[in-house]
């Protein structure tokens, strides 16, 4: 089994054949692994360690055990010698059945994954050997080489960032495919010693020594070689620096869960104690002397920032879920495993930006002894909140801040990009933060429009004007309640032009286009209701409105259930296999969500009645439960997406590296021809790799 810390990044060797006393003691030291200084059973330890993506490929060691206990149960009362051997020998028979079957099913994936890896490392270094081609070729004339060299620095750069990250991604699944070769090894040795204990015999030793022992996942040494390779190749993009491309090839531990860093989780302590005390004073000062008039103003200042914690909470929550349940999110959003938020500091960063919101929240409503204006506080939050964003420096999660930023850039600019998952998973969750837009809409207007900046007294006051910006632009907030939907329906149409699938992604548009009809009405009603010597009558538009809005939720539903989740299949209403615990999830989260979309799609009509009061407070309660709803969907979302990664093996993120000249092609046919056992194990061989063939020219 791989150690949990690997020295320098370094793999540790494939199990080597040898006497049967050695290969027992070794895999006796293997099996003995604890956790929290507490002896755990092997299948514990195989179920912490796997990959969770090939699960289904290791050895069945469970069904193994089961078939042992189930043949020391069954033994018949009579005590005929004969009965007790006939019946013996077809146990065993039955049980040596079965592992020759998970022999060869572990075989069979192993060499497929090996093949697998062999192909990618081949395509990677046809890609360095085609970049060394390029760079030896002669070089351009004095006039043009300047301008040749700045044109090329920024593609050869990503070429070579591209390489490195490919190598590193090469080296994790040469690292979980060793794992999943010794896990599987000290599985069976560990099956057949409780076969030959209970059974007295040694039959097993054989069968391990005859079959196990020369198996072809076991007696391999392909993976030793690929390391040194890949490790080689990535010194050389370091320039040689060792220490550098180890480093980059580190490998995250593997198995069981590793314990938060200390002093995280003391800021994160420390945050909740000051959010719980400032909550406390805000309570107080509240029911002391309520002014109703400043807690409207502040309800409108600060809800927009209360759905961006929220959000970023249950983002936390949501992490943790994931992790708890098996989902590999890192995966799924192609994060770098090396270097990813856990949800301990996602909690911490939605606990600083809380802590911040109720500082600027009591310094409102201590404003007469505040040092700072009343209005100027919600505009220092909110920058404070954007500067923690776009901060330059290396600190604060800069890896993080960076992907966020670059994937925000991706949404706002579709459809100009290919759509990966975390682009339409970023863009949904904009959807369900469409009141926040609007209040930063509203705030940027009350800023500009209504804020006196050369009268310091009329700063300290609350707005008498509401936080509007109709009368600048009347229908900016039926746009703006349509720009986030128009990013989920550019996103369906470059799937659907990249992929030439008309069945969901068109389709996925369509749902979207209804979000688009039912908030027209919505502000068609509310323009008539507020001016209705500008329109034929109320009641046409409310009735308009509700249609929109009921087609809108049943298809919206409906995909949420059946595509989203892959829900309503099969008389339970569920898929065959499921990551949570309970049904009872399920059954929960699909009423939860009929609910929740009705409440959203009310909220959209009452958002569009910005000068009412009663809507004010009903969209900021039904604002709320919108991302809740998100957080719902996101569990159950992204179990689908996993579960889709189980079915095709994907444990790795997929990248894509073309090479500059076509050979690269012919040297990676010569390889794949050489192939020995993996070559005739081809039919899987259309899954998603790290580098697609195809794209070789």
């Amino acid at each position: 089994m791989l150690p949990n810390d690997q020295q320098d990044g370094a793999l540790s060797p494939s199990p080597q054949p040898g006497s049967v006393a050695e290969q027992e003691t070794r895999t006796d030291a293997r099996a003995s692994v604890s956790v929290s200084g507490e002896e755990m059973k092997f299948a514990e330890h195989l179920a912490s360690h796997v990959t969770p993506e090939w699960r289904k490929q290791y050895i069945c060691y469970g069904t193994l055990k089961s078939a042992l206990c189930a043949g020391e149960d069954g033994q018949p009362t009579e005590e005929d010698p004969t009965v007790l051997e006939w019946q013996h020998r077809s146990l065993q028979e039955a049980f040596f059945q079965m592992c020759d079957h998970e022999l060869a099913k572990v075989n069979l994936f192993y060499s497929e994954k090996l093949a697998e890896v062999q192909r990618r490392l081949a395509a990677a270094k046809a890609e360095m050997e085609s970049a060394r081609e390029e760079q030896r070729r002669k070089t351009p004339g004095t006039k043009t080489r300047r301008f040749l060299r700045a044109y090329n620095k920024a593609g050869k750069h990503k070429t070579l960032q591209d390489l490195k990250l490919a190598f590193s991604e090469l080296y994790l699944s040469l690292t979980l495919l060793q794992n999943y070769q010794e896990l599987n090894y000290t599985g069976f040795c560990k099956i057949i010693k409780k076969h030959d204990k209970r059974f007295a015999s040694v039959r097993g030793l054989a069968w391990r020594t005859d079959i196990l022992d020369v198996s072809s996942f076991h007696t391999s040494k392909k993976i030793p070689q690929l390391v040194a390779e890949v490790e080689s190749q990535m010194c050389e993009l370091e320039g040689g620096d060792r220490e550098r491309a180890m480093k980059r090839l580190r490998v995250p531990p593997l198995g069981a869960e590793q314990p938060a860093p200390a002093w995280t989780l003391f800021r994160v302590g420390v945050t909740c104690g000051l959010l719980l005390a400032l909550l406390s004073l805000i309570g107080l000062r509240v029911l002391q002397a309520p002014d109703w008039s400043l807690l409207g103003s502040l309800l409108r200042f600060y809800r927009g920032g209360f759905l961006l914690i929220e959000f970023l909470f249950l983002l936390g929550v949501n992490i943790y879920g994931w992790k708890r349940a098996g989902v590999n999110h890192i995966l799924i959003f192609e994060l770098d495993p090396r270097k990813h938020l856990s949800h301990y500091h996602v909690l911490e960063l939605a606990g600083t930006l809380a802590v911040c919101w109720c500082t600027s929240v009591l310094m409102c409503l201590h404003s007469p002894l505040a040092p700072i204006p009343l209005q100027l506080n919600p505009l220092i939050f909110y920058a404070f909140t954007l500067l923690l964003l776009l901060n330059p420096t290396s600190t604060c999660y800069p890896h993080a801040r960076r992907w966020l930023l670059t994937l925000l850039c991706r949404v706002f600019t579709a459809p100009f990009h290919p759509v990966a998952f975390a682009d339409f998973w970023l863009a949904d969750q904009l959807n369900s933060l469409s009141p926040l837009f609007l209040d930063l809409w509203s705030l940027l207007c009350f800023y500009v429009f209504e804020v006196n900046w050369t009268d310091l007294e009329a700063l300290n006051t609350p707005p008498a004007e509401r936080l509007d910006c109709g009368q600048y632009s009347p229908g900016l907030t039926c746009a703006i309640q349509c720009f986030p939907p128009w990013l989920r329906f550019a996103q369906c149409l470059r799937r659907f032009w990249d992929s030439g699938n008309t069945g969901p992604h068109l389709l996925n548009a369509g749902k979207y286009s209804t979000v688009f009809i039912m908030v027209t009405f919505a502000s068609l009603y509310s323009v008539a209701t507020e001016r209705p010597q500008l329109a034929p009558g109320v009641k046409p538009y409310l009735y308009l409105w509700a249609v929109a809005t009921c087609i809108s939720v049943l298809v919206t539903v409906s995909w949420d259930l059946r595509m989203d989740w892959g829900l309503l299949r099969g008389p339970s209403l569920l898929r065959e296999e499921t990551v949570y615990a309970q049904r009872a999830y399920y059954y929960c989260a699909m009423l939860a969500d009929v609910l929740l979309r009705v409440s959203w799609a009310i909220n959209i009509i009452f958002a569009q009645m910005r000068d009412s009061d009663a809507a004010i407070v009903v969209t900021s309660v039904l604002a709320p439960l919108e991302v809740i709803r998100r957080c719902v969907w996101n569990f159950f979302r992204l179990e689908n997406e996993h579960l889709n990664n189980c079915g095709e093996f994907r444990a790795v993120r997929d990248v894509s590296v073309t090479p500059f000249s076509p050979g690269g092609h012919a040297a990676l046919e010569c390889i794949m021809d050489s192939e020995d056992t993996a070559r005739d194990h081809g039919r899987k061989a259309t899954r998603r790799t790290l580098f697609s063939i195809t794209r070789l020219r």
